[in-house]
């Protein structure tokens, strides 16, 4: 009985374990497609932050 109560643990152990690896895979996965979006979109911050500095340094040199 004692021998069957400590398999039973250490496979409850087992899945605790597994259930936490899984949570944590899937937080990576998240943070790993946030990080994807911000790379794609990052050019395009730059690129916008550059053509409004262009028209505002053109809009300060035309007055």
């Amino acid at each position: 009985m004692l021998r069957e109560e400590r398999e039973h643990l250490e496979l409850e152990n087992i899945s605790v374990e597994t259930r936490k690896f899984m949570a944590e895979m899937s937080k990576l996965n998240t943070e790993k497609e946030k990080i994807r979006r911000e790379t794609v979109l990052y050019p395009f911050v730059v690129g916008a932050g550059l053509i409004t500095a262009l028209v505002a340094l053109l809009t300060f040199l035309d007055k």
